[in-house]
């Protein structure tokens, strides 16, 4: 594995190989992540629960939609592209974390971001939410 924010080759697991399969990935997040038991009450005798703390990636690239932009950047700048697009939800995880992400590697992002017909109608919502970190990092937002 590479250091954080570099740039690698990866092979995909056996199972996981098809044509066109990603060959690099962008290292983002700080993997492995722990697997940690879970003691959850009432959990059957002979039974145990782990969790997979994908929380613990690091920096605001919010669990595992760092893992799927590790090689959807990685592919962006192979083909030298100046800038990511991407949809959702006016407060989305997923939008925040690709502006966070384009913007570390240099990429201008524009989010596309549906808002319920009364959000939209109230106005811009300002400095809230995954919107403040969209705007810190220089999002264009539409």
């Amino acid at each position: 594995t590479g250091g954080m924010m570099t740039v690698g080759p990866w092979s995909p697991p056996a199972w996981a190989d098809f044509p066109g399969a990603p060959t690099r990935r962008y290292h983002l997040a700080r993997t492995p992540t722990p697997v940690h038991r879970w003691h959850l009450p009432g959990t059957p005798d002979g039974c145990e629960v782990y969790v997979k703390r994908d929380d613990l990636t690091g920096m605001q690239l919010s669990g595992n939609k760092v893992r799927k932009l590790e090689f959807l950047l990685a592919e962006a700048m192979d083909r030298d592209a100046d800038c990511v697009i991407t949809i959702g939800g006016v407060q989305s995880n997923h939008c925040r974390a690709t502006a966070v992400a384009a913007r570390y590697l240099g990429l201008d992002s524009h989010l596309i971001l549906r808002a319920p017909q009364s959000i939209a109608e109230a106005g811009d919502p300002g400095l809230v939410g995954n919107l403040l970190v969209e705007r810190a990092v220089g999002a264009n937002i539409h």
